[in-house]
């Protein structure tokens, strides 16, 4: 079996922190009908960076929340009337998540993701200024208390989400329509809220449209808070790594040079688009098995490890609920590996203060911290390295009753293992998988 040589020195601090890059999409639902019971609890479990509220429709069957047209569904109707919008998914919506699952939120101010044949909710506003006026209120409500609403401390506002989708499935106007719409709304909602942080699109992608885009805004002066984009991968080292430093570079080119960047859609993609949406069998597969298994475990783990290295701010996995595309077997409350991976990030920003690291081979990242109390932990990702042999050697004797060992692989769900050999300042194990996730804890 193959042995790995990894270094850590627990005494040595690198002075940056391991910042919370993981952010998810989507909140526990306020319907059974997707879900055996309540997730709530194992969701407050994987410590999330915040929940955004994007597509959320589509997993609460029936209600009418988040989206503009469901909370104003009647767009001649006047704005300043409270008897007009509905806010009372929504109100529980967020509750689920920020009361009960002690959870931020992320809100995306648009519509979700329509694949109907006619596309009903997807043309560019009539009234833009009415809109604006509508998410005026709906601001109020969540952050102001307005018509008997809550003084959540709602940070971000995402404009829209997708408009360069294909097939019109969020976008139906053109794209200059788009960067036209996105410049006045930014604009005049960043004047009514300064304190608040407005940005988006949530391109699909990183190429030429989001450079229009930011350079459409910088020629029209208007506020990119944070801007956003998505990317789906099956490379951790890849594209999803090194997209940060060119939106940065962009950023800073054109004046926005406090801009957060935030890839706020990412999942592990090993498959064919073509295939997913017109092989049954092919989808079936990969929602239950490709992209929640093992290997989209190590990825998430490693891609956001590495991301503590580029200029990202915010990363949020879609999604972190029991959707086809979640954390969780799909429609149960069944945890899947890719749950587990989330959870095992979760537990390593708990020790901000980065320590020093390194792995003798490259498939094999490794991400270490300590906490205020001096509790040190790393997290080890091994992703498609099959079996391994892990020898962990630290600068400092360790003591065997003050470490424990927590595995992902085939026969652990990130629980304690029992076969770890300790030899005075080295920890050694095996694990017998395709790929692997391992926490390390030494008590302080």
């Amino acid at each position: 079996m193959p042995q790995v040589d990894i270094l850590w020195n627990t005494t040595k601090r690198t002075g940056t922190t391991i910042r919370k890059l993981n952010g998810g999409n989507l909140a526990p639902c306020i319907t059974n009908a997707n879900a055996s019971t309540d997730i709530k609890k194992s969701f407050e479990q994987l410590n999330l960076a915040f929940a955004r509220l994007h597509d959320s429709p589509l997993s609460n069957p029936g209600c009418r929340l988040v989206d503009i047209s469901h909370i104003f569904p009647l767009p001649h109707l006047d704005e300043n009337d409270r008897r007009n919008y509905d806010f009372s998914y929504t109100d529980d919506y967020i509750c689920n998540c920020i009361k009960d699952s002690n959870t931020p939120i992320y809100y995306r101010l648009g519509e979700s993701i329509d694949h109907s044949v006619r596309k009903y909710k997807v043309d560019p506003p009539a009234d833009v200024d009415k809109w604006i006026n509508i998410c005026s209120n709906i601001i109020r409500h969540y952050t102001e208390g307005l018509w008997d609403g809550f003084n959540f401390n709602i940070e971000y506002w995402e404009i829209w989400n997708e408009p360069d989708a294909k097939e019109f499935k969020m976008w139906r106007g053109t794209l200059e329509q788009f960067n036209e719409f996105y410049v006045k709304v930014a604009k005049e909602l960043k004047k009514r809220f300064p304190h608040l942080k407005f940005g988006g699109p949530a391109h699909t992608k990183f190429n030429e449209i989001n450079v229009e885009f930011v350079k459409y805004c910088a020629a029209n002066h208007a506020p990119i808070d944070f801007y956003s984009y998505h990317c789906y991968a099956a490379d951790p080292y890849g594209w999803i790594q090194e997209t940060p430093a060119l939106v940065r570079k962009l950023l800073d080119e054109n004046g926005y040079t406090d801009a957060e960047i935030h890839l706020n859609e990412w999942h592990y993609f090993p498959g064919e688009w073509a295939r997913l949406r017109n092989d049954p069998v092919y989808k079936d597969h990969m929602y239950n098995s490709d992209m929640k298994g093992l290997d989209s475990a190590a990825f998430l783990t490693t891609v956001m490890a590495l991301w503590q290295d580029t200029p990202l701010d915010y990363g949020a996995y879609y999604t972190c609920i029991n959707t086809a595309w979640g954390c969780y077997a799909t429609s149960t409350n069944i945890k899947t590996p890719s749950w587990y991976g989330l959870k095992a990030f979760g537990e390593i920003v708990r020790y901000p203060a980065r320590l020093e690291a390194s792995s003798s081979m490259k498939e094999v990242t490794v991400l270490a911290g300590e906490d205020d109390s001096g509790k040190k932990a790393m997290l080890i990702s091994a992703f498609q390295t099959r079996p391994l042999e892990l020898v962990v050697q630290c600068d400092v004797p360790v003591q065997q009753e003050k470490c424990r060992v927590l595995l992902l692989d085939n026969d652990h769900y990130l629980s304690e293992m029992e076969d770890v050999e300790f030899d005075g300042s080295r920890i050694k194990f095996s694990f017998f998988a395709n790929s692997a996730c391992a926490l390390i804890e030494i008590a302080g």
